[in-house]
């Protein structure tokens, strides 16, 4: 079927559903398109769990023994495929009264999956509106309910993984009808009174979310060139040399791929992770434990780095000054205090994010310590907040022409107040300098005035009797 057909049929699909919906109240909560709602979220969760669910089956049926009721016996490998698509969902498996204890630590792997199936499956049904995307929200929780219902593991928490499914799918249909101009419109205004620093706001959380990832990168390219050995002896142990089961064991641990990168940014913010209680993974402390048999863990860091642990997470506040001065030009342009809230805001949208990633990457992977795996969320908070914010705030303040205008005459200021107490010294010298000279000069004159009194004398005293003597004559 052409694509021009394709389009003539869903328009004629949508036009009935709609001659259908018209009667009555049943056009307020049935949209004109729901058979495309429905599909949009039928497909992807069916086709996220049957991408997990074969290759288990395969696995299970290459390693199984030749014992034909175990060969043909379905049921094992079936839930076990159900219980890892719902780990990639908010599930957890098992059961703390059992020996083997909980697996609740999330498969980000599948989580990524899933997410990528719906986000296709949305943007092929061309939804109308929101209320076509609550259809595909319901339907898609409704079918992770009735696999759940079907298939879950025994003695599991499985049910989590419906609300976790719904989340997921609402946060992607949703995010595309908004985009595309289809959902809420009361959103939009909204958005379009928003303030000048917030697009600033989002391009430093977009630049400094890419540069931690490019640092997250580095430490985990360094962690496989270390610990490969481990894991290429761990991985074979386990495979038994199969090639099925080796591709299976490889599909399991790229699952758990996402959960290590988060790990790495918790090792290279500086508070490092467990992996079991008792342990602690940092640039600047190694305290290992024994730890499940899963060659990923062969990664795990060894040995601290020393001295140049302790100023290893100042690579964050380098890596958030370099995005802030990428994008100095869009600050320049806001005031001061504009400038301050668009760097602090990115620092909590940053933050913000990392504790969402850490709190998908922390859950129980056994029974007794193992029941604490992950980085510690308020510490990484924390760490994350300051290292970023440091380096956001002050790039934005600093660079900022007010901050250069200030600072000039804070110096000026400065200078006039260091200046004004030798101003005054001088002034006091001069006063007391003159005062001397005054009083010196003060001085001779009085000895003159003395001087010519003395020599005057005698002088008017003869003049005075030589007057008398002419009177009297």
């Amino acid at each position: 079927m052409s694509a021009g057909e394709a389009r003539a049929r869903r328009g004629r699909v949508v036009s009935d559903a709609d001659e259908t919906t018209r009667a009555g109240r049943l056009r307020l909560v049935v949209p004109a398109d729901w058979p495309f709602a429905v599909r949009a979220g039928l497909e992807p969760v069916l086709a996220g769990w049957l991408l997990i669910v074969v290759p288990t089956l395969a696995v299970f049926a290459a390693t199984s023994s030749m014992d034909a009721a175990a060969a043909l016996s379905v049921g094992t490998a079936l839930r076990t495929g159900t219980g890892l698509w719902g780990l990639g969902l908010g599930g957890a498996w098992g059961s703390p009264a059992s020996p083997d204890g909980v697996i609740g630590l999330p498969l980000m792997g599948a989580t990524i999956l899933q997410a990528l199936i719906i986000r296709w499956s949305v943007h092929r049904s061309h939804l109308i509106r929101s209320l076509s995307g609550l259809w595909t929200v319901l339907t898609a929780m409704a079918t992770g309910a009735l696999i759940i219902i079907a298939s879950s593991p025994e003695e599991s928490r499985m049910w989590t993984a419906v609300p976790g499914l719904g989340a997921l799918t609402a946060l992607l249909v949703f995010g595309h009808l908004q985009r595309s101009g289809r959902g809420l419109p009361g959103a939009d205004r909204w958005w379009s009174r928003r303030p000048r620093w917030a697009d600033p706001a989002l391009g430093l959380v977009r630049g400094t979310a890419v540069a931690m990832a490019m640092l997250v990168a580095v430490v985990a390219a360094v962690a496989v060139v270390q610990g490969a050995g481990r894991v290429g002896r761990l991985h074979d142990a386990l495979s038994a040399g199969g090639i099925t089961a080796s591709l299976g064991l490889i599909a399991l641990q790229a699952g758990w791929v996402p959960t290590m990168l988060v790990w790495a940014l918790a090792w290279l913010a500086g508070p490092g992770f467990t992996v079991g209680t008792g342990s602690l993974f940092s640039p600047d402390v190694v305290i290992a434990d024994t730890v499940p048999a899963m060659p990923i863990l062969g990664l795990l860091p060894d040995a601290p780095l020393g001295a140049a642990g302790v100023y290893l997470p100042m690579v964050i506040t380098i890596a958030a000054m370099g995005a802030a001065w990428r994008r100095r030009r869009e600050l320049l342009g806001l005031e001061l205090g504009e400038s301050l809230l668009a760097a602090v805001t990115a620092t909590l949208v940053v933050t913000l994010g990392c504790l969402v990633l850490a709190l998908a990457a922390s859950g129980p992977i056994g029974p007794g310590r193992m029941a604490r795996v992950g980085p510690h969320l308020g510490h990484l908070c924390l760490f994350i907040a300051l290292e970023v914010g440091v380096g956001l705030v002050a790039v934005a303040a600093l660079t900022h022409p007010t901050t250069r205008r200030l600072t000039a005459r804070g110096m000026a200021a400065t200078a006039d107040a260091a200046d004004a107490p030798l101003h005054s010294t001088r002034e006091r010298m001069d006063a007391g300098v003159e005062a001397v000279r005054e009083r010196r000069a003060a001085a001779r004159e009085s000895r003159r005035a003395r001087a010519d009194g003395a020599d005057d004398g005698p002088a008017a005293e003869r003049v005075g009797r030589a007057f008398i003597l002419t009177v009297g004559d």
